[in-house]
């Protein structure tokens, strides 16, 4: 569904990560947006226990969802399927219009690592995992090689390094991790950081003394709007749930579990 603006050929992504189960946060930014990108990118931390809740309203786009998993998607299958949009692009690129999108997973997850034997020993360990991550690194520089460098986009959840040596001519990097929005540019590659869909904020009812029984919490999640034309390249936008404090005061540095959000 790549659009048509004055001519022009405009990609849209909706780009984001670190969800962390929270399902209400992913049906507030359903709520805030329209039905008019070309693919949603999820750049891992979905979570492990309500997964198939979180896809059922991404899924709501009526575009492909292209995700990889984080340190919070350890008990989720490489080859699980969550929906006939869902694509897992680990190693698996997916055209959107004239772009190629594909992802790199790597936290111990993959069914390669998982056959590796590695014994008791620790230096044996980390050898193997380090073969296992060198030969990924491998695949994955092959697969972008063949699918035009110039015209991809890769996401992974940490941020990738020494991308100039195995990702020459990629233009632009996407991951999470972070839980803040990043947008560096080094050595002619864009590396962009799409920030939390969950990042909750404790708060207290302004001018009462509050004990941590009667914490609660707003949603400043965020996440990020990437448009690609041929001319202007990728424009990265930034966007905030920017919920409304008023009547109540932030508590920075702490969070209570037992916090409920405030409707």
């Amino acid at each position: 569904m790549t659009h048509q603006y004055g001519g022009r050929r405009v990609t849209r992504i909706l780009a984001c990560s670190d969800i962390h189960n929270n399902v209400k946060a992913v049906q507030q930014l359903r709520a805030r947006e329209a039905n008019d990108f070309d693919a949603v990118i999820v750049a891992g931390d979905i979570g492990s226990e309500k997964t198939g809740e979180i896809f059922e309203v991404f899924q709501t786009f009526d575009c492909p969802v292209l995700y990889v998993f984080g340190n919070w998607d350890r008990r989720l299958g490489y080859r699980e399927s969550f929906g006939e949009r869902c694509h897992h692009i680990h190693l698996s690129p997916y055209p959107v219009g004239d772009l190629s999108i594909v992802g790199e997973t790597i936290d111990g997850l993959d069914p390669d690592w998982d056959g590796v034997d590695r014994g008791d020993d620790p230096g044996a360990i980390a050898a193997a995992r380090q073969l296992h991550f060198d030969r990924q690194r491998a695949k994955l520089s092959a697969i972008v090689a063949a699918h035009r460098p110039e015209r991809a986009i890769v996401v992974s959840h940490y941020r990738l390094t020494r991308t100039q040596t195995f990702l020459p001519g990629v233009p632009l990097c996407l991951f999470g991790h972070i839980h803040r929005f990043e947008d560096v540019t080094y050595r002619g590659q864009r590396f962009v950081n799409v920030s939390a869909l969950d990042k909750k904020v404790m708060v207290e009812k302004k001018g009462q003394r509050a004990t941590p029984g009667d914490y609660r919490y707003l949603n400043d999640g965020s996440y990020v709007v990437i448009t690609h034309t041929e001319r202007e390249g990728f424009v990265v936008e930034p966007r905030r749930f920017d919920p409304e404090f008023s009547g109540w005061e932030r508590i920075d540095g702490i969070f209570h579990s037992s916090a409920t959000e405030v409707e």
